[in-house]
């Protein structure tokens, strides 16, 4: 029984021993893997908003971004496994993305606020501008031109002759 219980605690510390992941031969580069996720964020919200319109322009997403990036699938899949292991490399690249997408929405943001102002003064331009002086003559015009009103008398609320 205790030789049992040994060999199960033998075991147990040799399974926490501390493995350390071999760096691949042809590692992707933490600036170009913030890229390569980049440009898989964008096709996987593309496809969210128009998978067909994607599926035309981009027939194979995946194939199109190794091509991109002149990498391979087996390429990328040993790197992402590395910085996956390298937790603090992984975070980093991910706050790099994270920055990338922010600054890219608030550029995108801009351009849209200002293609509005754009269309909005274009809109404004084409309506036609009232001449607000020649507006105060016209009202003075017209009320000289009404008839007077008849005069009444207040108390019996009858006309005056």
């Amino acid at each position: 029984m205790k030789t049992a219980f040994l060999l199960v605690i033998i075991v147990f510390l040799m399974s926490c021993e501390n493995l350390e992941m071999k760096k691949p031969s042809n590692l992707i580069s933490e600036n170009q893997m913030v890229e390569i996720l980049y440009d898989v964020v964008l096709i996987n919200s593309a496809k969210n908003v128009n998978k067909q319109l994607l599926e035309k322009n981009i027939k194979n997403p995946e194939a199109y971004i190794y091509k991109k990036h002149n990498i391979d699938s087996l390429q990328f899949v040993e790197s992402n496994a590395y910085y996956t292991f390298k937790s603090d490399i992984y975070k980093s690249i991910y706050e790099k993305l994270e920055l990338k997408l922010t600054t890219q929405k608030t550029e995108h943001e801009a351009l849209v606020k200002e293609k509005k102002r754009i269309k909005d003064s274009i809109r404004k331009s084409k309506q036609p501008k009232i001449d607000t002086l020649n507006t105060k003559r016209q009202k003075k015009f017209e009320s000289k031109m009404k008839p007077p009103l008849k005069k009444t008398d207040k108390l019996q609320k009858q006309p005056l002759k």
